[in-house]
């Protein structure tokens, strides 16, 4: 059975889309998984199994408090995941410290798109230091966030691990969250092999002037102005003194044509 005969059976079955309560996967010898939370899932009683996947070596996930399950659960799931791209419906609960590692993993990306104002963003340097060997690690959230106040002394502090591969990093909606600079703050120092990276306070995937046919760029909301405005203060603050000379920092902005930046 292919993939689109599964989604069309299932989409076919209303009776057992909507009381679902148990998914088990028996394939052991699967190398990319793919699946998504629909409604149906967002019931706590429904139970996801995936059994043990020694050959996994690609996820794509897309559910609520996506990080929390997969550093919670993957590392011993997948053992020899190299790809893992997460998109996070709703995240509540912070990344997991834990001792397991992604002891093969090399590309990492997470979509945040609704955070609990609490969520720490630090938390997920867990991923970072789980995963040896990864190269690329790229993180897309678009909240505003509490201005961050205090000096560079005032950041949160851990015990560092030399990470000898990561290359680039990224982070696209880059906001003035406290925790947000402390992970990048956390990355840059904890990195010997990094080349380079990218914060972008615009909008993920918002077309500019200066690189398509259009004569003005994509509308930003008011307050994804003034949001990007701040985060671009945190980080000539706290930031721009921490990238060493052989890493390349590039920093976008709105269009200060198509844009008026002011807090």
């Amino acid at each position: 059975m292919t993939e689109d005969e599964l989604g069309c059976f299932l989409s076919s079955s209303l009776v057992l889309e909507s009381m679902l309560q148990d998914i088990e996967n028996k394939a052991q010898n699967l190398r990319t998984i793919y699946f998504e939370e629909f409604p149906a899932l967002y019931s706590p009683g429904v139970s996801l199994r995936l059994g043990e996947l020694l050959h996994l070596n690609n996820i794509e996930m897309r559910c609520n408090d996506a990080t929390c399950y997969a550093r919670s659960e993957l590392p011993s799931i997948a053992p020899s995941l190299e790809t893992l791209t997460m998109s996070s419906l709703c995240e509540v609960t912070n990344a997991p410290t834990a001792p397991s590692k992604f002891l093969h993993l090399k590309y990492l990306c997470i979509h945040l798109y609704r955070v609990s104002p609490a969520y720490d963003y630090f938390s997920l340097a867990s991923f970072f230091d789980a995963s040896p060997s990864l190269e690329i690690f790229s993180l897309n959230e678009l909240m505003e966030h509490d201005w961050i106040s205090g000096g560079s002394s005032d950041l949160r502090q851990m015990q560092r691990h030399c990470h000898h591969n990561l290359q680039r990093f990224k982070i696209t909606g880059f906001g003035s969250a406290k925790s947000l600079v402390e992970l990048t703050c956390y990355i840059l120092e904890s990195t010997l092999s990094l080349k380079c990276i990218m914060l972008d306070t615009t909008l993920q995937g918002a077309f500019r002037c200066s690189d398509s046919k259009s004569k003005k760029c994509f509308s930003m909301p008011k307050g994804n102005i003034m949001e990007a405005q701040k985060a671009l203060l945190a980080i000539k603050k706290y930031i721009e003194t921490k990238v060493p000379a052989t890493v390349k920092l590039n920093v976008v902005e709105p269009c200060r044509r198509c844009h008026t930046i002011g807090v």
